[in-house]
């Protein structure tokens, strides 16, 4: 009887001891059955393109969950079919996700559906390795891509050794057989100061390490999809480090030989180049920088850039500035092989046939980069036409005549909000979009741009003339 009495006291501790055990591990199941679901939908998404096979798949309660040695071959494209080989495949030693906790990955995917966007997220791909001397890369490549469209141009003064040679050949050139790289990209939202901080780094054993960081001020008391929105982003601090490891000693190299010069009379030659040809644009770079970039190519070739510090800059805005107006917004600091860049400021003296050419892009750039800004998120738009104020339609308001494009009082646009404006700022550059608001010092206008949109800000300083389509 007592033996058997210690017997049922022994299995209930035991049992008391085993059940947070079962907890924890039914907990840790669903933990992991949940990320394998993802996987597979990712895979499933991927099955029209290419194929995706992956080990182990590894989750930890400190919020980051991953999946080992995966392998990505895209299907076989006709030119494969034809050749009768396989496709080239991209091997990943790990994929890995990181979130503020464990639940906000478990519940991400309900939450996303919902409209809901993590706080914090993180993706990291370590590992990447891509066979260069691949007989299948090359003949995909060639086949792809034309000689004319991936002709490497980006080295000025070296047009001789990259003439007719696509981004591959071009790795070949420089001696790399083997690709092999690594990218961290991360966001956290800090909901008292409204700023969504980005990082990005990146490292390509023995070609380069680059690590950027940025902070974007959203406006927005919360991370979500909607709120997305009607965000109009602007810039806040960035920096970037580069540090070259052998990319830029190799090309130098290479055109160099072709061009029968010594590194050093290769460099002269390509800096007076890049000089020449920023001159040309209007651009007059500093003693400073020009011999900085020189160190930087014959140097350790390290770069170390910060931008804004602490300033706020909308991208949409900067169509407002000329390209010294602009230079001076950012406050760039630079470093150099360890040294700081001083004086580091450009002047502007442009020539009247470069002038429209030169706005002309940077208005394309600044557009491209308002809607990379916010394509990630932003759900194209239709655009409705706004309301007209009854008050335009007074005999005395010009609207009886006929509706077009006029001219306008600053001290007038009040009356106009919803209407469709043209501003022509002083530095020539014609901006058109609704007027949305008019304050003290200026006011804001609505934009479509690629995708998304853009809220602009616009200095009445910066005004030349309005024109309200009324």
């Amino acid at each position: 009887m007592i033996r058997n009495r210690w017997v049922r006291i022994g299995l209930n501790l035991l049992l008391l001891l085993l059940l947070p055990l079962f907890g924890f591990g039914a907990v840790k199941g669903y933990y992991w059955y949940q990320v394998r679901s993802a996987v597979e939908e990712f895979r499933q998404q991927l099955s029209l393109s290419a194929t995706l096979e992956y080990g182990a798949i590894a989750t930890g309660f400190d919020g980051v969950a991953g999946v080992r040695q995966l392998v990505l071959r895209p299907l076989n494209s006709e030119l494969n079919l034809e050749q009768g080989t396989p496709a080239p495949s991209i091997k990943i030693d790990a994929l890995r996700v990181k979130a503020s906790s464990w639940l906000d990955l478990v519940r991400m995917s309900s939450r996303l559906e919902q409209g809901e966007l993590p706080q914090a997220l993180g993706i990291e791909l370590s590992g990447i390795q891509v066979d260069l001397s691949s007989t299948e890369l090359e003949r995909l490549a060639s086949h792809v891509v034309s000689d004319e469209a991936a002709t490497v141009q980006w080295l000025r003064g070296c047009e001789a050794a990259t003439a007719g040679v696509n981004g591959l050949q071009w790795l070949h050139k420089l001696g790399y057989q083997q690709l092999q790289f690594s990218i961290t990209a991360e966001y956290a939202f800090d909901q008292s100061n409204k700023l969504l901080s980005v990082s990005l780094n990146q490292s390509v054993q023995d070609q380069y390490d680059m690590a950027l960081n940025a902070a974007l001020d959203l406006g927005i008391n919360e991370l979500n999809r909607y709120n997305l929105a009607l965000i109009s982003p602007s810039l806040g601090d960035i920096n970037l480090h580069y540090a070259d490891r052998s990319l830029a000693k190799r090309a130098i190299r290479v055109c160099a030989e072709t061009a029968q010069e010594t590194a050093e009379q290769f460099v002269d030659r390509h800096v007076a180049l890049v000089t020449a040809d920023s001159r040309a644009l209007g651009l007059v770079l500093p003693t400073s920088l020009i011999e900085g970039y020189r160190n930087f190519l014959l140097g350790t070739g390290e770069l170390h850039l910060e931008l804004l510090g602490g300033r706020q800059l909308w991208p949409a805005s900067m169509l407002q500035y000329s390209p010294d107006q602009l230079f001076e917004a950012l406050a760039p600091k630079l470093q150099i092989n360890g040294e700081r860049i001083e004086p580091l400021t450009i002047g502007w003296q442009p020539d009247v046939a470069t002038i429209e050419p030169l706005q002309q892009q940077l208005r394309k750039s600044v557009e491209a980069f308002s809607a990379m800004l916010q394509a990630p998120f932003v759900e194209p738009q239709d655009s409705t036409p706004a309301e007209v104020d009854p008050a335009l339609l007074a005999p005395d308001s010009g609207y009886a005549q006929g509706r077009g494009y006029r001219v306008t009082e600053l001290d007038q646009l009040q009356r106009y909000l919803g209407s469709d404006v043209r501003i022509e700022t002083k530095n020539g550059n014609l901006i058109e979009g609704r007027l949305l608001a008019v304050e003290a010092y200026e006011m804001r206008i609505y934009q479509q741009v690629g995708l998304g949109d853009a809220v602009l800000p616009i200095i009445f300083k910066h005004v030349q003339s309005v024109q309200v389509y009324r």
